[in-house]
């Protein structure tokens, strides 16, 4: 454990030492593309870390995760987007390239600390004479709320600005803990309060309630809880769910449900942790029951099939205000393996959206894979997939939104005067750019295309 502490302090302090030197290195995999300023993202492409087990006699093995997840992979190219866009923007940061290193965190606190450490980082070890500036000025992360206070409780001391685009606990506004943390959705005290009379409206006054086994779902009840019953609503149960747990402990909440009188349940949970028990729930043919969502599961796709119908439809909730980016839509389809065939995770979504296993230069596919290759002529322009649907964005909106608040924060910092002023004229170098000016620069009000808003 000091072991760990004293890796983290060389490598992020710019005081300690003279020059820089990593001390260790994560291998994970990552987009990444070069730029005057570096803009960190962490997202859970994949969903679920294989777990393994440590002897602590030797360094642990490397990280292993599963469950490629298509909603979540084009929040990173909305990033990616939004990066090209302002990049191409003559007034927002002229002759200034903004540049991204984005990482996976398998939906894992312990894993998006390892991302935001390899983030706060230099790539590379720089000269003696360096004076070890960090590699990025600004962090967009995390989906889940475990993971943002993960990532703003280490960087925060740092001064590392941080948005997020779906962490909703109410926790993270505490400003003593998490300085640094911004984000472009609600907290979930709005929520709590929302579906408390929700409740009310419906007349339910014996209700259940399923939580993540973290952050997100404890605080998210709890608050709900304090809400609800000021209406004189009584909560029969609270059940856990996580997405790691086995599948005796998912039966284990069936069987609460089963025993339980009640016909009303909350599920303040995010969809990867609440699918394995809405699958046992429709195997085992539970019906009867109006279910309520919160606002991580209430638009996923996952749960939205006929199968699923038989058991929650009918589930009522509240969402997110939707947005469009027309342009968004070609730089989608023109997602292909064949123009970047080491660029992580576009194997996964072409053999999802295509139905087939690129061929490609270097990359030798596995002697038992059986899976049809691809002929190199597929295409993605006409795909009807949801995917490609930029008409009704959610989240992907916000991560749209978190990256020109940054593009903002950075020209106000540059410039000296908001964007649109006639003379543009550079007050602050490059070089001297630090995370906490960002961070001063990003509370202000910022202006994105088709909305305003505020942190």
């Amino acid at each position: 454990m000091q072991r760990g502490i004293h890796l983290f302090l060389c490598v992020l302090s710019t005081n300690t030492v003279s020059g820089c030197e990593l001390l260790g290195r994560f291998d994970m995999p990552s987009l990444f593309k070069e730029g005057d300023i570096m803009i960190g993202g962490i997202f859970p492409v994949l969903n679920k870390e294989i777990l393994s087990t440590y002897t602590f006699d030797k360094e642990p093995p490397k990280v292993q995760c599963e469950g490629f997840d298509l909603r979540i992979y084009r929040w990173t190219q909305a990033m990616l987007f939004a990066i090209e866009e302002i990049n191409n923007d003559p007034a927002l940061l002229p002759n200034i390239s903004l540049g991204y290193r984005i990482l996976n965190s398998c939906a894992s606190p312990t894993n998006t600390l390892r991302a935001a450490l390899t983030l706060a980082s230099r790539t590379e070890e720089a000269s003696a004479t360096s004076h070890c500036p960090p590699a990025i000025s600004a962090l967009i992360a995390e989906s889940g709320s475990s993971q943002s206070i993960a990532a703003a409780g280490i960087l925060g001391p740092f001064h590392m600005p941080i948005i997020s685009y779906f962490s909703t606990c109410a926790c993270l506004s505490d400003r003593t803990k998490y300085p640094t943390f911004f984000r472009t959705i609600p907290s979930d005290y709005f929520q709590a309060k929302a579906l408390a009379a929700l409740v009310k409206h419906f007349g339910w006054h014996w209700i259940g309630a399923i939580q993540s086994d973290n952050d997100y779902g404890r605080n998210g009840i709890l608050a709900f809880k304090e809400e609800v019953e000021k209406f004189g609503v009584c909560v029969a149960f609270v059940a856990s769910v996580l997405r790691t747990y086995t599948r005796d402990e998912f039966l284990e909440v069936v069987e609460i449900i089963k025993q339980s009188s009640v016909k009303v349940i909350l599920a303040f949970s995010v969809d990867g942790d609440f699918y394995p028990l809405m699958q046992e729930i429709v195997n085992q043919n539970i019906t009867g029951i109006q279910w309520i969502s919160c606002v991580a599961w209430i638009t996923s796709s996952r749960p939205s099939t006929p199968e699923m119908y038989r058991s929650f439809g009918g589930t009522v909730g509240f969402v997110m205000q939707k947005m469009a980016i027309p342009k968004l839509n070609h730089f989608l389809t023109s997602i292909s393996p064949y123009t970047d065939p080491n660029a992580p995770f576009v194997r996964d979504f072409w053999e999802i959206m295509v139905g087939c296993t690129p061929v490609l230069p270097g990359v030798h596919a596995a002697t038992e894979d059986t899976t049809k290759r691809c002929t190199g002529n597929e295409t993605l322009m006409n795909s009807e997939d949801d995917f490609f649907n930029v008409t009704e964005l959610r989240v992907t909106y916000n991560v749209y939104k978190a990256v020109y608040a940054i593009a903002h924060a950075l020209h106000q910092l540059v410039f000296c005067q908001p964007v649109g002023a006639q003379t543009v004229k550079r007050c602050l170098n490059l070089t001297d750019i630090q995370p906490k000016e960002v961070r001063n620069s990003a509370a202000e009000n910022i202006l994105v295309p088709l909305q305003e808003f505020f942190f």
